[in-house]
């Protein structure tokens, strides 16, 4: 019996030993991620988050505004643009075009689309280069290349253009060609846009 129980012991031992050797060794376990409650995030994840959430708002606030209320102004600017810039191309044309024949042909015109004060300005220059360019035969055409509204506030606008103009005279019967820069400043007169001023520059 000593002899059985020994050989039993020695058995157990044994499948203890194999079934040690057979079981892996020992693998860490992984843990599930620890999720921090919003309290326990960093303080800059929070301002990072509050600041992205109101930049959202406000931008969408913009825009929204911009889509709903805000095409009626770009609209009449462009319009207000547009009428000023019509004329004063108009009037810089007509102002450096004349034919000695006819020096009174844009007269009317420039003085309809002239304020009272300028009005008065520009007759005085016409009376003062009538017998000159009656004597000499001047004949001019005009156009302009460029223009482009240098300000528009109120019922005040300012106006740069480049005008070409060809010239011809008894002194130089083939024409000549010569570029003017002017500026052309306007007031809005019972609703309509006036020539103010003119300077050649």
């Amino acid at each position: 019996m000593a002899t059985d129980t020994v050989e039993d012991v020695e058995e157990i031992d044994d499948i203890e030993i194999a079934e040690s050797a057979a079981e892996p060794a020992s693998v860490p376990r992984r843990s599930a991620p620890v999720r921090r409650s919003p309290a326990e995030r960093p303080r800059w994840v929070r301002w990072a988050v509050a600041a992205a959430i109101a930049g959202l708002i406000g931008a969408t606030g913009f825009f929204g505004y911009r889509y709903f209320a805000g095409d009626d102004a770009p609209s009449t600017a462009s319009s207000s643009q547009a009428a000023v810039l019509g004329v004063a191309n108009d009037y810089a044309v007509k102002l450096s075009s004349f034919d000695y024949r006819h020096l009174g042909k844009n007269r009317t015109a420039i003085a309809a689309m002239s304020t009272a004060d300028f009005g008065k300005k520009y007759d005085e220059m016409v009376k003062a280069l009538t017998e000159i360019v009656a004597n000499g035969k001047g004949e001019a055409t005009a156009e302009v290349s460029h223009s482009a509204v240098e300000s528009l506030k109120g019922d005040q606008a300012t106006v740069l253009l480049f005008v070409d103009q060809t010239a011809k005279n008894v002194v130089a019967p083939e024409g000549r060609s010569q570029p003017y820069r002017m500026v052309v400043k306007l007031k809005k007169v019972d609703g309509r846009w006036l020539v103010d001023d003119v300077e050649t520059v």
